[in-house]
């Protein structure tokens, strides 16, 4: 076992060697703007690091999808603001977004994943110091992977606290409750007389769905029904901004165009990584993690609905927790309400 942990520590300083020694030291600053790389298992992932490090706290971001990139949260109000105060790590998760490496459909596993980003964990703090924190943000299927770090025995002591957006923790059960709110409020709009046709569609594919023995195309239909309540604007009235900086009706975050050329790429990729995702299921051991944790959903996320939120918040067994329901948001609360958001994650962590 000795020889085991041996063998993983000169590995993992070979890798740190191979790519530190393609770059300068870093250069800690109130406005870094370094680049690096990771190698695990024949990929190499981007790591993009901004803002404030001489803070030594840092906001490690677990992007999207799983197919996205972690450049789309980058330039958003929210990320721009918090990197004046913290330092902002972006990471392309293996065979996503800006990653590269030829890799096989047993090389795209969630257990996989979560090594890569304790590589990236210690990766950090070998190169700005062991006494820097560490906090998790991982939106959507970011908050799978977030979720599944933190169960992994002795991971969560490098962590100083985890902040969910929305997150996937557990796909069977976000299916559920994603048929109970398209009926709940389907029957709000046909009583109103309001899209009856698309709402009624939408009840009735929910109601001829086998919950207990659903497919992947049924799992991607009924998340196309779930982005069309955004997309057609279903609910507008709802979607209120209170925020002056929030995003305007009619606007959603626009990716660059590293990222959107990266994201199309993706498709080549997605069946392979959508197979991971669509039997995540990782509530039973919520109580595990002890960490403080910040819960940030959308009051109208079709996406991941806002009681995987609840749920969350009830079982996890950290004393220091918060739930945060935004009344004006969707899937993206850090975008639909950045003011918002910045200031429960500066509340979060603090100075």
């Amino acid at each position: 076992m000795y020889m085991i942990h041996l063998k993983k520590s000169l590995l993992f300083f070979l890798f740190i060697g191979f790519f530190t020694a393609c770059n300068k030291a870093p250069e800690i600053s109130e406005s870094m703007e370094e680049t690096f790389y990771i190698r695990s298992g024949g990929s190499d992932m981007p790591v993009f690091v901004r803002g404030n490090g001489a803070s030594k706290k840092y906001i490690v971001v677990l992007h999207g999808g799983p197919g996205d990139t972690s450049i789309s949260y980058m330039d958003d109000i929210s990320s721009q603001v918090l990197m004046q105060d913290y330092g902002m790590v972006f990471w392309d998760q293996r065979k996503q977004g800006n990653s590269h490496g030829h890799l096989k459909s047993e090389d795209i596993d969630l257990n996989i994943i979560v090594e890569d980003l304790h590589l990236l964990i210690r990766t950090m703090r070998h190169r700005y110091g062991q006494d820097i924190d560490l906090f998790l943000m991982g939106h959507s299927w970011g908050g799978a992977v977030g979720t599944a770090y933190l169960q992994t025995e002795g991971y969560q002591d490098q962590i100083s606290g985890f902040i969910q957006i929305s997150g996937g923790y557990d796909i069977p059960k976000l299916n559920v409750e994603l048929v109970e709110m398209i009926r709940f409020y389907g029957a709000i709009e046909i009583a109103e007389n309001r899209n009856v046709d698309v709402w009624q569609e939408m009840i009735d594919y929910a109601n001829d769905l086998d919950l207990e023995n659903i497919s992947l195309e049924q799992v991607l239909e009924l998340n196309a029904y779930a982005g069309s309540v955004r997309r057609l604007n279903l609910l507008e009235d709802f979607y209120k901004i209170p925020s002056s900086s929030g995003v305007e009706e009619g606007n959603d975050n626009i990716n660059s165009s590293i990222s959107e050329t990266m994201n199309a790429l993706s498709i080549f990729i997605q069946e392979d990584l959508l197979n991971v995702l669509i039997n995540v299921s990782l509530s039973d051991r919520l109580e595990i993690i002890k960490i403080p944790c910040l819960l940030v959903w959308g009051k109208y996320d079709f996406k991941v609905p806002p009681n995987l939120g609840q749920f969350a918040y009830n079982n996890i067994g950290s004393l220091e927790k918060k739930l945060a329901i935004y009344e004006h948001a969707g899937h993206n609360s850090m975008v639909w309400d950045p003011d918002r958001f910045v200031e429960d994650v500066k509340e979060f962590i603090g100075n």
